[in-house]
């Protein structure tokens, strides 16, 4: 029954990722998912992810590489500098006047808003992994816990994935997929609803 299931029953393990050097490209990253991307899309039965997981030379578990980090990854790093938004802001508030050498700084950071897509991913898809993976941070989720705890986790720390530890060794992941798998099947007989 769900209700008795912890994470370690839903939980993938970590074996069934794919790993990616710390110091690879971002163009590497992009060839392993496409790869299981199109097994995906096949119907291929294995257990195939859309996140990579990052290690270093040690082959010790840094990071994690996801969609969101890939796509994250496009926008240029001077964009992401907290004075660039602070001088975005200004301008659009209609003081130009009073930032007009901030004005084109503004206009030089976010000229890249107007390059095709095309030309983005050229320009950025040589990034390294280690610029845009997620830093692995310490997993408050242990492999005994509860499946409303890993719930209560994900939201709490505001992440689609969580890391699940089992005496302070990463065991396998917990993401939002497997989480509304189990939803489904405790909501089709309290739903009247046949999967």
């Amino acid at each position: 029954m769900t209700e008795f299931k912890k994470i370690e029953d839903i939980m993938a393990p970590i074996e069934d990722y794919d790993r990616v050097n710390i110091d690879a490209q971002l163009c590497d990253a992009m060839s392993i998912l496409k790869g299981n991307y199109e097994k995906l899309k096949s119907g291929d039965k294995g257990n195939y992810h859309k996140t990579l997981l990052v290690v270093d030379a040690e082959n010790n578990i840094v990071g994690k590489l996801s969609m969101y980090d890939l796509i994250r990854g496009l926008v240029p790093e001077p964009v992401k500098k907290p004075e660039m938004s602070r001088a975005y802001s200004a301008m659009r508030s209609g003081r130009v006047r009073e930032v007009s050498a901030e004005v084109g700084d503004v206009q030089e950071h976010f000229n890249w808003l107007h390059a095709t897509f095309s030309d983005l991913i050229k320009q950025e898809a040589h990034k390294k992994v280690r610029d845009i993976m997620s830093p692995i941070e310490k997993s408050s989720l242990k492999a005994d816990d509860k499946l409303t705890h890993g719930i209560y986790t994900l939201f709490k720390d505001n992440v689609r994935q969580q890391f699940v530890q089992d005496e302070e060794k990463i065991v396998g992941v917990v993401n939002l997929n497997v989480i509304f798998t189990e939803l489904l099947e405790v909501a089709g007989p309290e739903c009247h609803i046949n999967w």
